[in-house]
Parts: structure tokens; C-alpha cells; sequence
């Protein structure tokens, strides 16, 4: 019989941290699940490992060796997955047990996709430099449940710039739940589940054209990990920046056709934005890309990582005119996005001393651990009644 939900990993080159990630997991006592790890490690590590050591059989491993591009091992990856909802986490990743209860309640209402608001997150020891210790934070979270139309959501998110299109209200398979049917409909379109560099906001994109019942929770279902390695890090430390030519994306993808509505650097923005703007051509999705912000887009990725704005601002030079109109909505954009960021900061202190002084939690030396701990505290939150009242009393909108 196929399980409920496929927990999707796909991973290359990140063995301990993914071990970890597969024993908790399947550490969890229910059974209408199944943990999917595709797997395109440089070397046999982790197969061996798996074959020796796991014989659960709610693990589906499958191994495919180098070259093979990262979008096509998560391609590989969904391909592997029978549950009727899917859910995308990272090899550092890990769920909560809350996630349970959303996906039986998601079946039970005929829900197609449902995106938490909020994530646990867990920085293992060592993330961001050899001395940091290992620390969890469980944010401050409501009870709120309410439905959104996801289709509205893509023109405010081209408007934006699309550098942060995880505050939108959009179907997401990284951390949230999505039915796999509706990745069929994008695949028997295109050919493929998944397109353009980046995973998670080609397939925000791609699946708002699609779903019909969207919800939003404001409770955590997942822990956003973030190692040594991770993606996450090297975001924040300015890893991910540069010539385009410099990017691992195209890494094994062939002759890939750059947006021309994109700058040409390398960066976590435009590689977002080259991502959504694939997701909308293949899916024919109906939006205004006059309106695409260029300016919001080379304001954050200067605010990002500022020693390379001589480039950005080159390359972005390139397909912009009007420079003097361009480059005051540019100093408007960095402006703006620098008090967003500093008046965030302050707002989040401010949060952590008045009502977030238990939600922080040092020396977690893994995402075993600190699953237990989120697990623990979630234990007191009960998100199976507060789904059903919500259930009984407002599903219809």
C-alpha cells in the first residue's frame, strides 16, 4: 500500500550529517511514511553505510553516481516518491512531529498544498566557524490556520524583486506539503517535475499555477538545519557570489539558457530570479515581467555581499536603461531593504527577551537531539484539535 507522505532528501557529498538525518527520522514510530534519499555522493560512503547498517523498510535509497546535475537528482528523487503528499528537506534538515497530523488532516480535507509560516531552526556545531557549539531556536508561534490564493501571490512576488519569496503565500515543497499529483501536472507538461537552478522556487513557482486548496499554518511541521556545508552558511558568509560562470548550479546541466531579463553575475537572487522567471515561461503562468524589480534585486545582492557591486551593478548596467532613474531607485532599494534588515533585527531581539526566553537551547550536537528537544516542547501544542476546530469552522472561504 503507498504510504501518505514521501519525506524527500536529495544529497551529494554530506555523509555524517545526512546518517543522522536518516536515524531520526526513522527513529519516528509512524508508519504510513517513507524517507526517500537520492543519492550523488562523490564516493560509496553513504551507500554502504545504508546497505550495512538499515533495513527499515520505510527507507528508499537509491544511488546515482557522478556526473548528474543537482536538479536532476532532485527530479530522480521525486520520481522515487509514492506517498500522496511530498515534502522536501534538506540532508542537515528534520521534522517535528506535528507534521503527522498536518499531512492525515491535509488528506482528510482534500487540501493540495499546505505552507508553514514558521521553521524550527537548528545550527549544528561547527556552522559557522570550527568553535561554534550547536544550538536550536523554536520560534514564537500563533494558532492560526487560513487559506490563500496562490495565484495572486506571483505579480506581488515579481514586483518584490523575488529576492525573499519565502514570505509569500506560496505553495512550497521545501518545508511545507504538496500533493504529488500536482507535480505529475507539471511534469506531463514539461517533461520534468523540476526546472531552472534553483529546487524550491522553481517549484513555488511552478505549483501556484496548479493548486486549487492552499493553506497556511503558523506552526512549525519541519527543522531548518543549517551545517558547516549547508547552503544556509554560505549565504549568510557571502559564499554564494560572483561571475555567473562561477556558479555550481550549471554543474553538469549542459548548454542551460540564462533569462535574458536577469544580470549576468552570480548570486542567491538571481540565481532565485532566473528560477521563478523558467518556472513562469515553461508553465505559461500569467504574469506582468515589465514589472520585475532589477533595482530591488541588485540592492540586495550589494547589501549581500558588497565587495562584488562593482560587477553586480556592471552586469545589471547591461539590460537596464535610463541610468539615472535606475540608479535612483537603486539607492531607494538599499535604502529600504538596510532599515528593513535593521529594524528586523531589533524587532527580533526585542521578541527574544519578552516572550521567546525558553525557544533558545545550546550545546544540541546534532538533528537527533534537537528534534527530541522540539519534539518535547511541541508535545504541550495540540495541533491535531486546533487543526480539526479549524476544520469544523472555517475551511470553507
Amino acid at each position: 500500500m503507498k504510504p501518505l507522505l514521501s519525506i524527500i532528501i536529495a544529497t551529494k557529498n554530506r555523509v555524517p550529517y545526512c546518517i543522522n538525518t536518516i536515524e531520526t527520522i526513522l527513529s519516528f514510530s509512524d508508519n504510513d511514511f517513507e524517507l526517500i534519499v537520492q543519492d550523488n555522493t562523490d564516493n560509496l560512503e553513504l551507500c554502504d553505510f545504508v546497505n550495512l547498517n538499515i533495513s527499515d523498510q520505510r527507507l528508499i535509497y537509491n544511488y546515482t553516481p557522478p556526473p548528474f546535475s543537482s536538479i536532476d537528482n532532485f527530479n530522480a528523487a521525486l520520481e522515487l516518491a509514492s506517498g500522496e503528499y511530498v515534502c522536501l528537506i534538506g540532508d542537515d534538515d528534520g521534522i517535528c512531529s506535528t507534521i503527522f497530523d498536518v499531512v492525515k488532516w491535509a488528506k482528510a480535507n482534500d487540501v493540495d498544498s499546505i505552507c508553514p509560516k514558521v521553521f524550527v531552526d537548528y545550527y549544528w556545531p561547527g556552522a559557522f566557524n570550527p568553535n561554534s557549539i550547536g544550538y536550536l531556536t523554536i520560534p514564537f508561534f500563533s494558532k492560526n490556520i487560513y487559506r490563500k490564493d496562490p495565484q495572486k501571490e506571483i505579480q506581488h512576488l515579481i514586483a518584490d524583486g523575488i529576492i525573499n519569496y519565502m514570505r509569500f503565500n506560496l505553495p512550497k515543497f521545501y518545508h511545507g506539503l504538496v500533493k504529488k499529483s500536482c507535480f505529475e501536472e507539471i511534469k506531463a507538461k514539461n517533461g520534468f517535475f523540476i526546472g531552472g537552478l534553483s529546487p524550491d522556487i522553481y517549484s513555488a513557482v511552478s505549483l501556484s499555477n496548479i493548486v486549487k486548496k492552499h493553506i497556511i499554518l503558523d506552526f512549525p511541521i519541519t527543522i531548518a538545519g543549517a551545517c558547516r556545508v549547508s547552503t544556509t552558511v554560505a549565504g549568510f558568509t557571502g559564499g554564494h557570489s560572483g561571475k555567473l560562470k562561477e556558479a555550481p548550479h550549471f554543474r553538469d546541466r549542459g548548454n542551460y539558457v540564462w533569462d535574458k531579463q536577469i544580470p549576468k553575475y552570480y548570486s542567491v537572487t538571481t540565481i532565485w530570479a532566473e528560477s521563478a522567471l523558467k518556472a513562469v515561461h515553461d508553465n505559461t503562468i500569467l504574469v506582468d515581467l515589465d514589472k520585475l524589480n532589477l533595482s530591488r534585486i541588485l540592492a540586495k545582492s550589494i547589501l549581500d555581499t558588497p565587495n562584488n557591486y562593482k560587477l553586480f551593478y556592471a552586469e545589471t548596467s547591461k539590460i537596464t536603461e535610463k541610468k539615472l532613474q535606475f540608479n535612483l531607485k537603486l539607492i531607494y532599494q538599499i535604502i529600504r531593504l538596510f532599515i528593513h534588515s535593521y529594524s528586523g533585527k531589533v524587532i527580533n531581539k526585542i521578541k527574544s527577551k519578552t516572550f521567546l526566553k525558553q525557544s533558545h537551547f545550546t550545546d544540541i550536537n546534532n538533528i537527533g537531539e534537537a528534534t527530541i528537544k522540539t519534539n518535547r516542547i511541541l508535545s504541550h501544542f495540540n495541533a491535531k484539535k486546533i487543526l480539526h476546530d479549524y476544520d469544523s469552522e472555517h475551511l470553507i472561504l
